[in-house]
């Protein structure tokens, strides 16, 4: 077992700079595309491949930060508001203010920043460092943590396999999204914290098993598009 020693401020900081990373990611195709339909041609040695390779290393990276590495150094329940926080930030302004791709009105502005700020608030009034969680056999037996990631899983298998269709009304459509984003997210972040959590081997080859599939259902569900 690799062991990490908890630090929030390495948590929150990976947290961060994965929402960051996400926003780049979108930027980097986003802006070239912007440009041409400007009429401004790219140059020779930016070709589309560089744009494209570029967005699957920032994603990739952004992943490993947020949806990995910072569960390592602290709680779970800090890196979903500081990640989506930071997403929200950076995407006001870089496509907002420095490259004006978007218009946010100011109550968009003003809701940014105050989940920006609350987010902030979370090293004052969240959860600290978690030093007596060593074992997710004996977590996983605590019953309400046993029915709350029963219930996680199911709600992603179930809302995964709705989302498959797409000839429900829009209002429902959007509720199957969120639900399969959330509790895919949930159970992602999850399982990585319990990597290093002393898992038998069936547990962990489960729990990687989970971690993929709850990765691609939130890739599906970002790009998923609904009439």
């Amino acid at each position: 077992m690799v062991d990490f020693t908890q630090s929030l401020p390495i948590c929150y900081a990976l947290s961060a700079i994965g929402g960051i990373l996400e926003v780049g990611s979108t930027a980097v195709l986003a802006v070239p595309d912007a440009r041409e339909k400007e009429g401004v041609h790219l140059p020779w040695w930016l070709p589309k491949e560089v744009a494209l390779a570029s967005n699957v290393i920032m994603q990739l990276l952004g992943s490993l930060s947020a949806n990995l590495f910072a569960t390592w150094f602290g709680p779970v329940s800090v890196v979903a508001p500081i990640y989506f926080s930071a997403t929200l930030l950076t995407n006001l302004i870089v496509f907002g203010f420095i490259l004006g791709l978007e218009y946010f009105t100011r109550i968009m502005i003003v809701g940014t920043y105050v989940i920006a700020i609350g987010t902030i608030l979370l090293q004052v009034v969240g959860p600290g460092v978690q030093e007596d969680q060593d074992d997710i056999v004996e977590l996983l037996l605590h019953p309400s943590a046993f029915i709350w990631f029963i219930l996680l899983l199911v709600a992603m298998t179930i809302s995964t396999l709705l989302m498959i269709r797409t000839v429900y009304e829009e209002k429902k459509q959007i509720a199957i999204l969120l639900i399969a984003r959330s509790s895919s997210y949930t159970l992602n972040l999850t399982v990585s914290r319990a990597f290093l959590l002393n898992p038998t081997f069936l547990i962990l080859v489960t729990f990687i098993v989970i971690k993929v599939v709850s990765g691609a259902i939130q890739q599906q569900v970002s790009f998923y598009n609904f009439n």
